[in-house]
């Protein structure tokens, strides 16, 4: 039976599929599960409070209810909670294995941390390198999704999400995650175009239940999922170094918005919406954000995994009604 390995978010899973290890996202897990919030009830009752991320609360909740064995922890490069919530899992027995992303995205440092990876997982270079040639088919695929989804109008901004946000581990079998992916965009090669305000999603995946049928269902149309792309790697003809150097997510909000606003002028964006969750130190961002962009900003903020409140339906409406006049 093949080793299931969990992660607190993306890392070089190559490495994990060129292990045989079943690599599982553990965000993915939560964040689809019929009822996300009772991971969050385990992680309260085992003492967490109420005052913190609830992604961080929903990782632990899942690791303890499936009984996850290994997680591998981004301790550089995602959450500021990381750290202690590697502290509490080894406490409770799992093995944590850390892996960092260079704060100031040296390649030497990255190449590095990548080779202790793939020692830790008894992985050689010729082994990576097959499953590598293999994943990129993958990904050649999500970044066909991602050009029907602007350029030909052919698939929703919620599908472009969960595509592009499931990446990160491929449902656990690249290959079986392949097929799905080449039927579903099969299917939406005969489907009708769409049509709305073209808007660009920005920042990390929504805890909000219904955001996306909310704001498709008023006449927006999110072209651009901004770290959901970053999760596909759409990055070719380089190493696995060089791809998760230019993967931009771990080094910063400069380096995401280097790429948000070559990305935004492309799809021809004409607002942005700025997710953030509640608690997480990502919210100042912000600030920099709205100085940086001269488009229109909406900044929605959310904390539980459940549908949008009325206020912020009305503040979305009142966003798209602006950008309608405009």
């Amino acid at each position: 039976m093949s080793r299931v390995v969990g992660f607190t978010t993306t890392i070089p899973v190559e490495v994990l599929f060129a292990a045989n290890c079943v690599p599982l996202d553990l965000n993915n897990l939560f964040i689809t599960d019929k009822d996300p919030i009772h991971f969050i009830e385990i992680a309260e009752k085992d003492g967490f409070p109420r005052s913190m991320c609830n992604w961080t609360k929903g990782i632990y909740g899942v690791v303890k209810e499936k009984k996850i064995g290994t997680v591998v922890t981004v301790m550089v490069g995602d959450c500021s909670n990381t750290e202690a919530l590697s502290e509490i899992l080894s406490h409770k027995g799992v093995e944590v294995i850390p892996f960092a992303y260079p704060y100031d995205r040296d390649r030497d440092t990255l190449k590095k941390e990548i080779e202790k990876f793939m020692r830790l997982f008894s992985v050689d270079e010729s082994a990576l390198k097959k499953v590598e040639r293999e994943i990129q088919s993958v990904r050649r695929l999500l970044k066909k999704v991602d050009e029907l989804t602007y350029r030909d109008g052919l698939i929703s901004g919620y599908e472009n999400h969960v595509w592009l946000v499931q990446a990160s581990d491929m449902k656990g079998d690249y290959r079986a995650y392949k097929e799905m992916l080449k039927s579903f965009l099969k299917e939406k090669m005969e489907g009708e175009k769409r049509e709305g305000i073209r808007l660009a999603y920005v920042g990390v995946p929504p805890i909000i239940l219904d955001l996306y049928e909310f704001i498709e269902g008023k006449g927006g149309y999110v072209v651009f999922n901004e770290i959901q792309r970053q999760f596909s790697l759409p990055y070719f003809r380089c190493d696995i170094v060089e791809r998760y150097l230019r993967y931009t997510y771990p080094y910063g909000i400069f380096a995401r918005i280097e790429d948000i606003r070559r990305e935004i002028r492309k799809r021809n964006v004409k607002g942005i919406i700025h997710y953030v969750q509640t608690f997480c130190f990502r919210i100042m961002e912000d600030l920099i954000l709205k100085d940086t962009f001269d488009l229109p900003i909406l900044t929605i903020e959310g904390e539980l995994p459940k549908p949008l409140d009325t206020r912020t339906k009305l503040r979305i409406e009142a966003f798209l009604e602006m950008l309608k006049s405009r």
